[in-house]
């Protein structure tokens, strides 16, 4: 009789082999990806190389390793020079999904932390109430203090404008990056400048060229060729359309209808400039009411980056301009911005996808831009059709993208609704014309029986990657802020507790430097920090990448 060694006596390293072919590899993973049979999505055409082009290239690269995938762009086209807030979905995606290097990251971007938005709305100045990225107890701040400012740990340090990294008794710095979430503010020509460098790191086949034209097919549904000035013919199985406003592809050639939301977000226009900021870097972006709509001013390691938002209907580019200059005396030269609100009917349509403007865009309030491309990326890539017949995967793909930017047309619309700052016409006619038909169920619960964060009940069901932030807190934070009208429920947490609590993030603060003085101790002194906060798996940051696909 053979005889046959037992499990029982298996060494360590055979057990590990073992147990590794017995798990089961379910067809998301990459490495069984590569082996699906003749898949008919095999070459894939990015038209745009900004950010949307660059981060959809990067994300199929790692997890569709398969597709061949080629960026088509002309380096005859600008990159806009702005600053970008994001959310905190944002570097998690980065860096913990991407992989990609967070020390080359700050010294090639330099990027600043952004714990949330202070907004300078919804009553006369000199109100203001923060928005902040972690979560707390909105209904206690607003019985035991009249304000929300001391609802969590980020919006008190927001409040006395901290960084990240605390210098206790001893003279040891202590990074909390892994503690709360945060985002970055970014310079856009410095982001998609990294973001080529690493998609050429990574082999992302790059082709400088002018599109002139996309040939159609008879049906009209889909693109077979991309053509260039030169008339040479590129072909692919998918193209992904990342041309920005344009809707090259999916708007212009395929006709995909664009649905507006003018109804609930009347701006259509922005004049960018420059500030100095004398070395203070806040660390939120500020949402300043002005007299035709709003005014952002993004911090940068440099400067501040400055954005006034309003209405061509309400102001002329001059007006707002000077209004701008009013404000900030020392902004540089404005440069003007056209877009509208809205999204296209269909996502996905033939062998075409939008990522990005292309697909739709909201006037920039809450930093939904890049926040959404990370949310259209996740879900195309955990959902990529394998063949061009599967016509369910699409129009699943085209609702909940839809519902996505519906979503959030309808959390920026209370913004515009219940801000009473000013009663300049811009505003007299959001007050009572801006449409939140789609918000009231969520508004009526609020005033029901707040606070929101106490139900399980609403539209910020967190489906979406944007309930992470635009959820049932952030609503108490805008509804809440705007002093709209409610009935509150008795508070859970006893006055004293509340103070208590509020008196530990007071303690923590005070432990804490400035943003200028903590980035740089980090990116200079001790940027092990950085590397340790990403690789950490019990931190926020890693909760979060793992959750996006």
């Amino acid at each position: 009789m053979s005889k046959r060694k037992s499990a029982v006596g298996l060494g360590l390293p055979e057990f590990r082999k073992h147990l590794g072919s017995a798990q089961t590899q379910y067809p998301g993973h990459p490495e069984v990806r590569a082996k699906l049979p003749d898949s008919e999505y095999r070459t894939v055409g990015i038209l745009g190389a900004g950010t949307a082009g660059y981060l959809t290239a990067l994300a199929m690269r790692k997890f569709r390793p398969d597709l061949d995938v080629t960026i088509v762009s002309s380096s005859k086209i600008p990159v806009i020079g702005v600053g970008e807030s994001t959310t905190s979905e944002m570097p998690p995606f980065l860096h913990g999904l991407l992989g990609l290097d967070i020390l080359e990251f700050y010294k090639e971007v330099k990027p600043t932390w952004k714990f949330g938005i202070r907004f300078e709305w919804g009553a006369p100045e000199p109100y203001y109430f923060n928005y902040p990225f972690d979560d707390g107890r909105p209904l206690e701040c607003h019985v035991y203090d009249g304000h929300t400012l001391n609802v969590s740990l980020l919006s008190v340090l927001m409040t006395k404008q901290k960084g990240l990294v605390a210098k206790l008794r001893d003279g040891v710095h202590v990074a909390l990056l892994g503690v709360n979430p945060y985002a970055y503010h970014l310079d856009n020509e410095r982001l998609v400048k990294f973001l080529a460098a690493q998609c050429a790191k990574r082999k992302v086949a790059h082709l400088d060229r002018v599109i002139k034209d996309a040939e159609v097919s008879s049906d009209g549904d889909s693109i077979t060729a991309l053509i260039t000035d030169d008339n040479e013919r590129l072909e692919f199985d998918l193209y992904v359309d990342c041309s920005g406003f344009r809707s090259t592809l999916l708007g212009d050639k395929l006709g995909s209808k664009f649905r507006s939301f003018q109804d609930s977000l009347f701006t259509d226009r922005a004049i960018i400039a420059e500030t100095p900021h004398s070395g203070t870097i806040k660390p939120y972006t500020t949402a300043t009411t002005m007299n035709s709509g709003w005014c952002w001013n993004i911090p940068q390691v440099d400067e501040d980056h400055l954005g006034y938002v309003f209405s061509s209907s309400h102001c002329t580019e001059d007006e707002a301009y000077e209004e701008m200059k009013s404000i900030y005396p020392d902004a540089s030269e404005g440069r003007l911005v056209k877009f509208r609100s809205g999204r296209h009917e269909e996502f996905f349509k033939g062998n075409v996808v939008a990522i990005g403007n292309s697909y739709g865009f909201v006037e920039p309030l809450e930093a939904t831009a890049l926040q959404v491309i990370i949310s259209e990326i996740c879900l195309l890539l955990r959902n990529f059709p394998t063949y061009k017949t599967e016509r369910i995967t699409k129009k699943l793909l085209n609702d909940e993208i839809a519902g996505l930017w519906d979503y959030i047309r309808w959390f920026l619309s209370v913004h515009y609704r219940f801000n009473h700052r000013k009663t300049t016409d811009f505003w007299t006619e959001c007050q009572t014309k801006v449409d939140i038909s789609g918000a009231e169920e969520i508004i009526g619960l609020f005033k029901e029986n707040a606070p929101l964060v106490y139900r399980d009940l609403g539209m910020a069901s967190g489906r979406h990657l944007s309930g992470r932030v635009f959820n049932n807190f952030g609503f108490d934070m805008l509804l809440f802020g705007q002093n709209v009208d409610c009935h509150a429920q008795p508070p859970r947490e006893s006055r004293r507790d509340y103070k208590r609590r509020v008196a530990s993030y007071s303690a923590v603060a005070d432990t804490l430097m400035s943003q200028a003085e903590g980035l740089e101790i980090l990116v200079e002194r001790q940027p092990d920090a950085l590397v340790q906060h990403v690789r950490d798996k019990t931190s926020w940051f890693s909760q979060f990448a793992d959750s996006m696909y």
